[in-house]
């Protein structure tokens, strides 16, 4: 291998790059370009016409040598000896062709003979962007290979663009969720006192935005995972599918629009519960938005099957417009704005093929619109350990007794933990608040608190996080201190694993929150 280093006299005349244009690049690193030819004298000879410090130059004697190169770096460029023993240019740029990640690697092939029009053609069918002929015209060498390495750096750029975009996307999403649970938490807990009607209407419109709100942001932080982490992680666990249903229905009681249930079979399986209900959500929500006032809007389930479940949901009343239909999956599709991103139905796509399944629609202004998903039955992953969601709807069912308790509340965001104590003391539980691991632990320790349970923020100052003080208070207090991990993002909760404990992304739903500390004072009073 071989990397070429021009000296301090700069004979090729090129311009030496600033640092800032390989910063833009992201990573750093220069284009590479590789020489192949069988003759060392060759490539030595090459080398030396190409020398020069805006790119690195790498060598290799043999197609199989070629090969190993390129499965390892990033090539921007392969210059191509055609004659050589053993695997001839012609072959190893099939088998480049042939490879994902070697596959578009431009290929510009050297030959000795003349111009052959026949063994041109047969260069370009198997990739060649472009010939040289022997003797190599060094000016013409140079040009060829600037060109291919400008549009590597311009790739390089856009990638580095794209991926600084999903970050900041995913950060803001973050970021926005802590005002978001202060406003959320406020407006509910006003309600409970409000007695004035424009005072009740304002809070619930400000409750009805917030809440569309932070729908958008689950939107914003799944598209971010789904791009930059090749698609939706899922937690898969054992259920019973008509449990989850009925939990969709119980949403959508009191609509104007029906909700009819149809199952027929088997409706055990695994699945990511979570993932499952905003499918589900999503589709009967869109269904019953696009009905005709009154109108039923049916889910059937069909579990004949025994590898798969077969879903669909169906409405009436006018189909997709034709304009959408091609792009109905597609993220930022739908054309009204002021009803949400356009996202919806492109993550009910992703939470499907996470699955393993399929999902398609039928639509026409005559019979309305059926959405058709094959699930199957059981998924596997580690991600998760297994639940059972018939545990949580008994617990939604009927709720555990009222019990008020010792809650300490740790976040570094004053208005988080404002919010959330004026919640709890309504609520009728004494409550301590910290900013970080360390006020939590001083509270314990110099304040000799024995809290029931700790409310705790994932994301803590300094790079800290939640579950690890939290295993520090358990510690000091020598007991499983039942805890609720909040944060911005479902996947915080598997980063690190935590007995005892719940986990709500931000801004958390009022009553779910409530119900959640209910449940482990619940389990902590049968406990004692």
């Amino acid at each position: 291998m071989m990397r070429a280093i021009e000296n301090s006299s700069n004979p090729s005349g090129r311009r030496r790059p600033a640092a800032a244009d390989f910063d833009a690049g992201g990573a750093g690193k220069l284009p590479v370009v590789l020489i192949v030819d069988d003759f060392p004298e060759n490539l030595i000879a090459m080398a030396a016409m190409l020398r020069c410090d805006e790119f690195e130059i790498v060598t290799a004697q043999s197609g199989r040598a070629a090969l190993d190169i390129l499965l390892e770096k990033s090539v921007a460029l392969a210059i191509i000896d055609v004659h050589m023993p053993e695997m001839d240019g012609f072959e190893l740029a099939t088998l480049m062709r042939g490879v994902e990640k070697t596959r578009y690697v431009p290929i510009v092939f050297v030959t000795a003979h003349s111009p052959d029009v026949s063994r041109m053609f047969k260069g370009y069918e198997v990739g060649a962007v472009d010939y040289l002929f022997k003797p190599i015209d060094e000016q013409v060498l140079r040009s060829k290979v600037d060109v291919f390495v400008t549009l590597e750096r311009q790739r390089q750029q856009l990638l580095q663009i794209e991926r600084m975009r999903e970050m900041f996307v995913g950060i803001l999403g973050h970021d926005l969720r802590n005002p978001l649970q202060s406003i959320l938490t406020s407006a509910e807990r006003s309600l409970t006192k409000a007695e004035d009607d424009d005072h009740r209407k304002a809070l619930h419109i400000i409750r009805q935005s917030g809440g569309r709100m932070a729908r958008m942001i689950e939107q914003i932080l799944d598209l971010t995972r789904i791009r930059m982490g090749g698609g939706l992680a899922i937690r898969p666990a054992p259920a019973d599918f008509r449990r989850i249903v009925e939990q969709i229905a119980d949403e959508f009681a009191g609509r104007e629009s029906r909700l009819r249930l149809d199952f027929d079979g088997d409706m055990q399986g695994a699945w990511d519960i979570d993932r499952i209900l905003q499918l589900l959500s999503n589709l009967v929500g869109n269904a019953v938005e696009h009905s005709p006032a009154g109108a039923a809007v049916s889910l059937r389930i069909d579990g004949v099957s025994a590898g798969w479940l077969a879903i669909d949901v169906c409405n009436e009343g006018r189909g997709v417009p034709s304009a959408l239909r091609d792009a109905l999956f597609e993220p930022f599709a739908s054309g009204d704005r002021l009803r949400g991103l356009g996202l919806g139905l492109y993550i009910c796509r992703q939470i499907v093929l996470a699955h393993g399944g399929a999902i398609e629609f039928e639509s026409d202004d005559a019979q309305g619109t059926r959405f058709h998903i094959l699930l199957p039955r059981h998924c596997t992953s580690e991600h998760r350990p297994p639940i059972d969601i018939h545990d949580d709807a008994r617990a939604v069912a009927r709720p555990p007794q009222r019990r008020n308790g010792i809650i300490l509340i740790v976040d570094d965001d004053p208005d988080v933990r404002d919010s959330l104590e004026l919640l709890l003391t309504t609520e009728g539980h004494d409550v301590l608040a910290a900013a970080d691991g360390d006020a939590a632990t001083r509270i314990v320790v110099d304040g000799r608190a024995r809290p029931d349970m700790v409310i705790i923020d994932y994301h803590l100052p300094d790079g800290v996080h939640g579950p690890h003080v939290v295993r520090r208070l358990r510690e000091l207090l020598n007991h499983d201190l039942p805890a609720l991990v909040l944060s911005g993002g479902p996947a915080d909760a598997d980063r690190i694993p935590l007995q005892n404990s719940a986990h709500l992304g931000k801004p958390a739903d009022v009553e779910r929150l409530i119900e959640t500390i209910q449940k482990f004072l619940a389990q902590a009073a049968e406990r004692s």
